[in-house]
């Protein structure tokens, strides 16, 4: 399959072809036997999921799911169009390098989703075949893998997040709305304005459109399409919703359109739900509403589920991608704001890039806490960044090892190494933060502290004579060439074994 993938069944294909999918046709119960199945695929890094039986949905509108198609970073590298075995400084990288290009999208007249329009007594989100995922969701979770797109009613600028939401009613969804988020101040504005804010949901498409839309990527005049099509290095073809100004890609298997009435009156109860953190986050509270007005479909529609919670040893789909391309828009953030020579940034998979690593070449006093500062003031750091590791550049922020032997070794706290910025917004799903202050109608966001580890070479410490005029010792770990140079051109005399050799 040539990159890139023009739908969600060309990406399923390619998965088949290359070993990466298994098609599950014995019948399933949507009701958590499907989540507990897919999540022990996940956290074992196993192959994308297609589910073709699922329980009391033989014959329904719609009888497939398919799930976990980034779960692994093979997919996540096919998804860009690079090779299985890339690594994920190549993933990041690439990640980086081709958002700094944005690909406006191209308006077509309609596509394979409009195959199927339904309206007023036909909609009927049951005829999905949604999971309850976990045991303690609140209910059958419809707004997991796909991509919510609003307008700005002055700009007419789109925005396209992730963004989750549970099924009320057969034409209800109760969504998690956080002002902070870029929907949020599309929502503000709505409100300000005395108005319902149009809403329009993607199941299903090329799964760069999900990378762009879990990313925290700032984009004046831009839309998520943009940057969807800098990852694809192709356009991306919208069409018009039949309710709305908002566009959404012509070759999408579903798309939900509906409204969101900005009245505390209309909300109703949703949550909660197995999160990010791997916590069941945001208890049931009162939400406000997606009041569905109109469906749209591809004949034999595939729906595209997903399931969310990292803890170690126990991955899920969404630490696979978001990690990539979360650190991607933190590096490209750095350097637009000028702060200079930065390296490398990640975050493991387990924290989804909510403890950042950023190495530098050091070039002045100060320039770890100008990249925490620079992070902190930021929307990024609305679910990633809370802690901040910064490194020089002979440390590999892709290595655990590395890392953990900088923090060890070129920290002092008493020095000042490591620092606290208090009572900033923060996730309102992290559960360290005490329930009451993760109101998020009174507070419209979490509240966390912060921490920068600036595990640089303190310029503090003075050259030490015993170091030959340097802040920092020498590494004893390393053979001196001289040496190493006897050891190889004798090392078959010691029958120690080859594999072995320095």
């Amino acid at each position: 399959m040539a990159f890139p993938y023009n739908d969600l069944r060309s990406f399923l294909d390619d998965c088949e072809n290359k070993g990466e999918l298994v098609r599950v046709k014995k019948k399933v119960d949507w009701n958590l036997e499907l989540g507990g199945i897919a999540r022990s695929v996940m956290r074992k890094g196993g192959p994308a999921l297609l589910f073709e039986n699922i329980k009391g949905y033989e014959s329904a509108r719609c009888q497939r799911l398919f799930i976990n198609g980034l779960g692994n970073r093979q997919r996540v590298a096919m998804a860009l169009g690079l090779p299985l075995e890339a690594s994920y400084r190549d993933i990041t990288t690439t990640m980086k390098e081709r958002l700094l290009r944005p690909v406006a999208p191209v308006e077509v007249p309609s596509g394979p989703v409009k195959e199927v329009i339904l309206k007023g007594d036909e909609i009927d989100l049951y005829e999905f075949p949604i999971p309850k995922y976990n045991h303690m969701d609140g209910g059958r979770y419809i707004n997991t893998y796909c991509g919510v797109a609003t307008m700005n009613p002055e700009t007419k600028v789109m925005n396209v997040g992730t963004y989750r939401g549970m099924i009320l009613e057969k034409n209800k969804i109760g969504v998690l709305l956080a002002t902070t988020q870029h929907w949020g101040h599309h929502f503000l504005k709505y409100r300000e304005m005395g108005r319902e804010m149009p809403v329009a949901v993607v199941y299903g498409w090329d799964p760069t459109l999900l990378m762009v839309a879990g990313a925290p990527i700032v984009h004046h005049g831009r839309s998520e399409y943009d940057y969807c099509g800098a990852l694809r290095e192709c356009p991306v073809e919208l069409v018009k919703c039949e309710t709305s100004d908002i566009m959404v890609p012509a070759t999408a298997e579903i798309v939900v359109e509906g409204f969101i009435n900005p009245d505390p009156g209309t909300y109703e109860m949703e949550g909660c739900f197995g999160e990010y953190p791997g916590t069941y986050g945001g208890l049931k509270s009162l939400k406000p509403v997606l009041r569905v007005e109109c469906i749209t479909h591809r004949k034999d529609p595939i729906f595209r589920g997903g399931l969310v919670g990292n803890t170690p040893g126990r991955l899920s789909e969404d630490g696979c991608w978001i990690s990539p391309a979360v650190c991607a828009v933190i590096w490209n953030h750095l350097d637009d704001v000028g702060v200079p020579n930065v390296l490398g940034v990640w975050g493991s998979p387990v924290t989804v890039a909510n403890n950042v690593r950023v190495q530098i070449k050091k070039i002045y006093r100060g320039h770890a806490q100008q990249v925490a500062m620079a992070l902190w003031s930021n929307s990024i750091s609305n679910y990633s960044c809370k802690n901040v590791v910064v490194v020089d550049e002979d440390i590999d922020v892709f290595s655990d090892e590395a890392i953990e032997w900088a923090i060890s070794y070129r920290t002092n706290a008493e020095m000042h190494d490591i620092q606290f910025f208090h009572n900033t917004f923060g996730s309102m799903l992290d559960p360290s933060t005490p329930l009451p202050l993760r109101n998020v109608q009174k507070y419209g966001q979490g509240k966390t502290s912060r921490v920068l580890i600036d595990a640089t070479v303190n310029w503090e410490l003075e050259p030490e004579d015993l170091y030959g005029g340097k802040r920092f010792p020498d590494l004893c770990t390393f053979l001196s060439p001289e040496i190493e140079g006897v050891i190889n051109s004798r090392w078959e005399e010691y029958g120690i074994g080859d594999e072995w050799r320095p």
